[in-house]
C-alpha cells in the first residue's frame, strides 16, 4: 500500500531529474536551471518589469539565490536591473534584447522536459495530479504561515 512518503520519494526524483534535464538543455546557452527558471518567468510576463522581491515570492526561491542568479544573468547580459524611480530600495528586473532572443530556445528546453513528463499521461490524470499537488502545496504554505506566526512550530490538524 502506498503512502504519502512514497509521494515524497517520487516528487524528489521528479524534481531532481527535471532539474538535470533542464540543466543539460540550457548548458549550450551558458545557463543553469535556476537562471532558466527566472528567464522563463520573465519571458512569460514580458514586457513587464518585475520587482526582484516579486521574483522571490512568485518562484518561492530564497532572496540570496535569486540575487546570485540575477547577478549571473546580468553578467551574461540576459537581464538588466535598475532602481525603481519611486523607491530606490526596489530593484526592477527586465529582459535585455539577448534575453528576449534566448526566449524560444529557453521555452523549447522546458517544453521538451514537460513533454517527457507527459508521456503516457492522460488529461484527466494531469488534472487529478494538479489538484493533488495543489492541496499538498497549500498544506505546506499554511504550515509555514502558522510557523511564522506562532512559536516556531507547525501545527498539524
Amino acid at each position: 500500500m502506498s503512502s504519502i512518503a512514497d509521494v515524497w520519494v517520487y516528487a524528489n526524483n521528479i524534481i531532481h531529474s527535471a532539474r538535470q534535464l533542464v540543466n543539460d538543455g540550457l548548458r549550450p546557452l551558458g545557463l543553469t536551471s535556476a537562471e532558466g527558471n527566472i528567464l522563463l518567468h520573465l519571458l512569460t510576463l514580458q514586457p513587464t518589469a518585475l520587482r526582484q522581491d516579486d521574483i522571490v515570492a512568485e518562484l518561492e526561491i530564497s532572496k540570496p539565490a535569486v540575487s546570485r542568479a540575477l547577478a549571473s544573468l546580468e553578467e551574461k547580459s540576459y537581464v538588466r536591473r535598475t532602481k525603481d524611480i519611486e523607491d530606490k530600495r526596489v530593484s526592477l528586473v527586465r529582459l535585455t534584447a539577448k534575453g528576449l532572443q534566448a526566449g524560444p530556445a529557453v521555452r523549447k528546453v522546458y517544453n521538451e522536459v514537460f513533454a517527457i513528463a507527459a508521456q503516457g499521461v492522460g488529461q484527466a490524470e494531469i488534472e487529478e495530479a494538479v489538484k493533488f499537488f495543489k492541496l499538498i502545496s497549500e498544506n505546506y504554505s499554511r504550515a509555514r504561515g502558522e510557523k511564522k506566526r506562532g512559536n516556531g512550530r507547525c501545527s498539524i490538524t
